[in-house]
């Protein structure tokens, strides 16, 4: 996968939200034995101890941030790095640095949350809140890409283990908590990784005024206000337990019975644990957001003054949690963090579902006599034939036809997905001209990723002459494990299967 250089700041004024969600990109590649350095101005040794955690070194920053230094030290780091791919996470990226980073010849991916760049050069650019849209972006290079909206939400892999999501019967206790809770609702504060304004003392304050609660108020790393939060509460509330930088945030998330936060990163951390959010509006990047997410259902805005009253009407309502419950489980999939590393993964190339419009050029590619000798069955197809054939496998719920694109739009290759059940089949051949170029293994990985979009689908295996050791090899190089050797039509196959987990 190359190297990769995160370039995001944090601390008490702009939060973690930035650098985590960089984080959460970053896990894919340190999964594959890829190097990954963070370059950030000031880092707390809270961020240190967190990189390092995970594997990933760390740089401080020497030059202002957001200046040319700034671009110009970034772009060193990148090329002595010889990283594959450069992402900027951060309001001070303007048009320059993007351009900057394009003319030194770095691949470039952008998270972007408001739009408000001139120019953008970028890759890809990556938007995972609700409210983002193509219109946000009209001044960007024609060959940029855009991932937008909450199916590319970067969580970390804490947040989408199945372990620690809401199953069924954990909607049945909301509202009604097991003893070991006290017999009372839980409410979870977290107002992101800093919370300047100290908003946490104000929700606490209302929360010591409702009876019959425990509330767990978690502060982040870079909160400077734990202590005078403690001392404000000394002894007199047992029920309410300050967290800073929890280990086991999810479990403390998932344990919730509603939470009160902020439209920021959080949010959809809580979304994906399914549980019901008072959402306050801290900033007004935050906005957008926290609107579209009472949109949903899934959450109900409100500000300080209306917190009290919105917190009794929901902690009486266990029905309304329960819908709320379940409508944030449908925003996030988990999923997020793949996508965009299959993207990044497999650029310059793209992918899309096939259509009609594309059985005639399936017909051609499926012809060549270089596809019909590495097939099983090596006889050439009738277009009757083939026609009859993709009509019913595009009505088939059970095949997935996925098209891969060059940088230009024009289709290079198949990838075929079919079978019953967790397990698919995969089938792959590219066009005669995009052979001999590498192509076969960022294609697999294309349409395995959207495969995976269906959350019945567990894994994929395929079969393999023995004599094509190029298609294995390129099996190999997508992720794929040798599972064996067998007969297929008379013929010796090797067998390779890959796992949804595999792509993380």
């Amino acid at each position: 996968m190359g190297a990769l250089l995160l370039r995001a700041d944090a601390g008490s004024q702009i939060g973690m939200g930035h650098v985590m969600r960089c984080l959460a990109l970053a896990e894919p590649w340190l999964q594959a034995g890829s190097a990954v350095t963070l370059l950030t101005a000031a880092p707390s040794s809270a961020l240190r101890a967190r990189a390092e955690s995970l594997g990933v070194s760390l740089s401080e920053l020497t030059a202002a941030p957001g200046t040319p230094a700034d671009a110009a030290e970034t772009i060193a780091l990148a090329q002595s790095l010889c990283a594959a791919w450069l992402v900027l996470d951060g309001y001070h990226f303007d048009a320059d640095f993007q351009r900057a980073a394009k003319a030194a010849g770095l691949r470039l991916l952008v998270f972007d949350d408001m739009g408000q760049v001139a120019h953008y050069s970028a890759d890809f650019i990556l938007n995972q809140n609700l409210g983002a849209k193509e219109s946000l972006y009209p001044h960007r290079e024609r060959t940029t890409r855009l991932l937008l909206g909450p199916r590319f939400v970067q969580l970390r892999r804490e947040f989408t283990g199945r372990s620690c999501r809401r199953g069924e019967a954990d909607h049945d206790r909301i509202g009604n908590p097991p003893p070991h809770f006290g017999g009372y609702p839980r409410v979870l504060v977290t107002l992101g990784g800093s919370d300047p304004d100290n908003v946490t003392a104000h929700v606490v304050a209302i929360l010591q005024t409702i009876p019959n609660l425990t509330a767990d108020i978690i502060l982040g790393p870079a909160n400077p206000h734990a202590a005078t939060l403690q001392s404000a509460l000394g002894n007199r509330s047992s029920a309410i337990t300050v967290h800073q930088n929890p280990p086991d945030l999810p479990q403390l998330m998932s344990r919730a019975d509603l939470a009160i936060c902020a439209g920021g990163t959080t949010a959809w951390e809580l979304s994906s644990l399914g549980v019901p959010m008072l959402v306050l509006v801290l900033a007004e990047n935050q906005r957008t957001n926290a609107e579209q997410l009472v949109v949903t259902g899934a959450a109900i805005h409100t500000d300080l003054t209306a917190l009290a009253g919105n917190l009794r009407m929901l902690l009486a309502d266990p029905a309304l949690r329960a819908k709320m419950s379940a409508r944030a489980r449908t925003l996030v999939d988990g999923r997020g963090v793949a996508r965009v590393a299959s993207a990044m993964q497999g650029y310059p190339l793209s992918a899309r579902m096939a259509t009609p419009d594309d059985a005639r050029l399936l017909w051609e590619w499926v012809n060549d006599p270089d596809v019909r000798a590495s097939a099983f069955n090596m006889a050439p197809i009738a277009w009757e034939e083939h026609l009859a054939w993709f009509t019913r496998r595009l009505a088939d719920a059970n095949c997935a036809l996925v098209i891969v694109s060059d940088e230009t739009g024009t289709p290079v290759g198949q990838v075929r997905f079919e079978g019953e059940g967790a397990t698919a089949t995969v089938d792959i051949s590219l066009a005669p001209a995009a052979r001999g170029r590498g192509l076969s293994a960022r294609a697999l990985k294309l349409g395995v990723g959207m495969l995976f979009d269906d959350p019945c689908r567990e894994g994929v295996r395929a079969w393999v002459k023995t004599a094509n050791t190029a298609s294995q090899k390129a099996f190999e190089r997508a992720g794929f494990r040798r599972i064996g050797e067998k007969k297929m039509h008379g013929q010796k196959a090797v067998g390779y299967h890959l796992g949804r987990n595999d792509l993380r």
